[in-house]
């Protein structure tokens, strides 16, 4: 069967699912029925959109085309009421990541997409990685004994283009509306909702302690260095460290830790590696498993709106926190300038991978950078700084 399919956002990362679709359509499994953007596309957003209607208003592209599907790739704070208008002429809905700003959003969407009956995934990517699935496998047979924790950690580099390219770049607010565009809800969320699928705790109830360190090289609003630990109620510690003030920058990684072993998942690449064996693996886009399970409801959704509780809880818990602390201007390296030049934290590299390989903090770790003026003395999560 081939499916209709609006598309909301073409420019960013919504251009990745342009391209998508036009290689789907090429294949027949879907038709492209309109786009919506509020700027006009450029000669490839043309070129891929062809003849198709165009329209900067959803509600009136929507009652032209009466989609099947309707994806929406805008801004965070956009999600909500775009997402309504898809769901309300009986669209079903591929919400890109992070999903929803706030706990309350996320409830109401996920009530209105039950109520509606249809369908609602969200663009978690890496959660179709078949590594993911094969790391799962392998858990769940307790080939690593019991799990003690699973520590991440990546190592970016933004430019201050990066922050300058739209309104709600680096901001945790625009006018009041909660944006929460840092470091861990953004460039690194897929790290997070992989590790809480890998630990099967996807649930809001699912995760029992959170213990967050939001820092700041550059002046912006959210955190651009930051470390998130938490404990699931499975016991379960879960660590990511990150930055996007790198000098020298790496793939991100997973590392479970268990009793008899460990595994390292490199989920941007689909790469797996246990002991000496390194396995390569592919991986199915949200949208083709999307179409999948309405051919075939046998077939799991990826990353439902209901599974994306736990990392909702992770994204509200850090939108509540108070402000990131600026990390002192001495530790700081500035290369380059204009919308080319960085900021750099050295040895920040180092620092993202010891706390993700010991399931620690920057501050239990004694990073100079990341003391607070009065620490406290007891870790929430366990253990002592």
């Amino acid at each position: 069967m081939t499916r209709t399919v609006v598309l909301v956002g073409a420019s960013g990362y919504g251009r990745t699912y342009l391209r998508e679709i036009a290689t789907l359509e090429a294949a027949g499994a879907v038709r492209l029925a309109g786009v919506c953007d509020v700027c006009p596309l450029d000669p490839e957003g043309r070129a891929l959109a062809g003849d198709r209607p165009f329209d900067t208003d959803l509600g009136s592209l929507l009652d032209r085309t009466r989609p099947d599907i309707g994806i929406v790739a805008t801004p965070i704070h956009t999600h909500l009421p775009l997402a309504r208008q898809v769901l309300a002429v009986g669209a079903h809905l591929l919400l890109e990541k992070p999903p929803l700003p706030t706990a309350d959003d996320w409830r109401a969407l996920v009530r209105l997409a039950r109520e509606s009956g249809r369908v609602c995934q969200t663009g978690f990517q890496s959660l179709g990685s078949h590594a993911v699935a094969r790391l799962a496998q392998l858990m769940a047979e307790g080939r690593f004994g019991r799990i003690r924790g699973i520590g991440g950690h990546g190592a970016w580099s933004r430019t201050n283009g990066y922050y300058r390219r739209a309104p709600w770049a680096g901001r945790r607010e625009i006018d009041g509306t909660p944006v929460v565009d840092g470091a861990l809800t953004n460039p690194f969320a897929h790290m997070i909702a992989t590790a809480l699928r890998l630990d099967g705790s996807t649930g809001w109830d699912d995760v029992d302690a959170i213990e967050l360190e939001l820092l700041r090289a550059r002046d912006i609003q959210a955190d651009d260095t930051s470390c998130l630990r938490l404990r699931t109620a499975r016991g379960t510690v879960v660590t990511a460290a990150v930055t996007l003030c790198a000098a020298t920058t790496s793939d991100p990684v997973l590392v479970v830790q268990g009793s008899y072993g460990h595994a390292t998942l490199s989920y941007t690449r689909d790469v797996l590696s246990v002991g000496n064996r390194r396995e390569h693996h592919g991986r199915t886009s949200p949208l083709a498993n999307l179409l999948a399970h309405l051919d075939d409801p046998g077939v799991a959704l990826q990353s439902d709106l209901d599974s994306c509780g736990a990392f909702t809880r992770v994204l509200d818990a850090v939108r509540t926190a108070p402000d990131p602390r600026p990390i002192p201007a001495a530790w700081l390296r500035h290369v380059g300038d204009g919308d080319a030049g960085t900021v750099c934290v050295p040895g920040v590299e180092a620092a993202v991978k010891d706390a993700a390989e010991r399931l620690s903090t920057f501050g239990a770790l004694g990073i100079p950078w990341a003391c607070a003026p009065a620490s406290p003395q007891q870790d929430p999560i366990g253990g002592t700084r």
